[in-house]
């Protein structure tokens, strides 16, 4: 019995020792079973990783190879717009100093006992140089297509009336910084507009604002001049000067502006005459003119100023004088006479409100002419409209002759309306009509010169 638990025991103790044996190396097994299962599985990553590498170190050389095709392209790129940029340098250097402008005139006219008609009535062109920074050429021409008409009956009447084709308007040298101790000038050379007088009628609210010239300017300072103006500006003043050939007389039938011309015989006249001045490049009569404007500013809105002007009358500033006027007057005047005048002018111009105002007292041979204007305008922005009212009387008063009996010396008066439409800032629409009154002497015909026009200014 003994003998028989001592041989079971050490089977039971064997047997503890072979079963954890076996069950640990069941476990390692399974254990490196798995670690060559997660092998397995890095393997195949590091291979999807090691094609991934090669697929970016491809991507990564085709990526090289074409930012280094077009880093090529652009410098070449950069070489061609820098051989541009060299062109438009050397243009810039040779032709960044010119300024060209202008503007086409398109109208349509009609007046009373006149026809009516469409009309391209100028065309004009503005070239500016600046040759350095004190000094500058301009030069303006205008066409006036008007003058293609025939030579023959009305067409012949028509086609004068807006001046010559072509017309040099303007060709002048300006030479800035001429100053005198604190009175900053500039010097104009050759022909323009007559800044020593009055309110210079150019176009805009700086000048006469209607399109067309009205009563007052044609007979004070419708024309260009051509000679020398100083023109000068300290704090609040300005003193201009001009010494230039001197204004001709001339005389020209009120509806020419509509166009038709119509007797200028008073007893039977259907378009009275106005006395006018002109110029020419040239003074046959060798008689210079001065003029002068003194002008304050006061405040940021309002300027005034005034103005004196003097010149001999020639020749044929006596026939044409005698001949719009009346015939008697030609035996009374001598190349002696003087054409004087004495100017003061106003301007006002602050939000939408717009005032200009002018007075003048003349003195021609041995008549007295007292010559004023006064505007109003209101400015709707909103609106993109302007509307302006004017009115301009022509009194005239001789010393050593009764009468005078040309349609020249009648006293005549003028009511103008205006609309302007900004269509853009390069393009603008007038409405313009023009309402005249003459006092004629008892026996002559009643006169229809009333006009007006609707007119397009393209300015480029």
């Amino acid at each position: 019995m003994k003998k028989l638990l001592t041989v079971g025991a050490t089977v039971v103790f064997v047997f503890c020792l072979i079963f954890p044996a076996t069950a640990f190396s069941a476990s390692v097994e399974t254990q490196i079973a798995d670690l060559q299962k997660q092998m397995q599985q890095m393997q195949k990553k590091m291979q999807t990783l090691q094609k991934q590498l090669k697929k970016a170190q491809s991507d990564a050389t085709s990526a090289q190879q074409r930012a280094e095709a077009a880093a090529q392209e652009a410098e070449e790129k950069v070489a061609e717009v820098s051989g541009k940029f060299k062109i438009l340098d050397d243009l810039q250097r040779k032709f960044g100093h010119i300024k060209v402008g202008g503007y086409v005139r398109s109208r349509w006219w009609e007046g009373q006992d006149q026809h009516n008609s469409f009309d391209v009535t100028e065309i004009a062109f503005n070239l500016r140089y600046d040759v350095s920074e004190n000094i500058s050429g301009e030069f303006h021409i205008w066409w006036h297509p008007s003058r293609n008409a025939a030579d023959a009956g009305t067409f012949r009447r028509y086609r004068g009336w807006a001046g010559p084709n072509p017309f040099i308007e303007s060709a002048f040298a300006e030479f800035r910084n001429l100053n005198i101790g604190p009175i900053k000038g500039k010097l104009l050379v050759g022909k323009a507009r007559n800044w020593a007088f009055g309110i210079t009628p150019a176009g805009g609210s700086r000048g006469r604002v209607t399109s067309d010239y009205g009563l007052f300017y044609r007979s004070t300072s419708q024309s260009r001049i051509t000679g020398i103006q100083y023109l000068t500006t300290w704090k609040k003043l300005t003193a201009n000067f001009a010494l230039f050939n001197g204004w001709s007389l001339a005389g020209w039938g009120t509806t020419r502006n509509g166009g038709d011309v119509r007797s200028n015989n008073w007893k039977d006249a259907k378009a009275s005459r106005l006395l006018r001045t002109g110029q020419l490049n040239l003074d046959d009569d060798n008689n210079k003119a001065f003029s002068m404007r003194l002008g304050y500013q006061c405040m940021d809105s309002l300027n005034m100023g005034v103005s004196f002007f003097r010149q001999k009358l020639g020749a044929p500033d006596l026939a044409v004088f005698n001949n719009i006027m009346g015939n008697d007057i030609m035996r009374t005047m001598s190349t002696d006479d003087e054409h004087m005048m004495y100017g003061l002018d106003l301007t006002f111009n602050k939000g939408p409100f717009v005032v200009k105002a002018e007075y003048i007292q003349a003195e021609i041979s041995n008549m007295n002419a007292r010559m004023w204007y006064v505007m109003g305008g209101y400015k709707l922005p909103k609106f993109k409209m302007d509307f302006y009212l004017r009115y301009a009387q022509t009194d005239y008063d001789q010393h050593r002759v009764r009468d005078m009996s040309g349609s020249g010396a009648w006293d005549k008066r003028q009511i103008t309306p205006l609309i302007i439409y900004h269509l853009h800032r390069r393009a603008k629409l007038y409405f313009e009509y023009y309402i005249n009154m003459e006092n004629a002497p008892s026996g002559a015909h009643h006169v229809d010169d009333n006009y007006g026009f609707v007119e397009l200014i393209l300015f480029y």
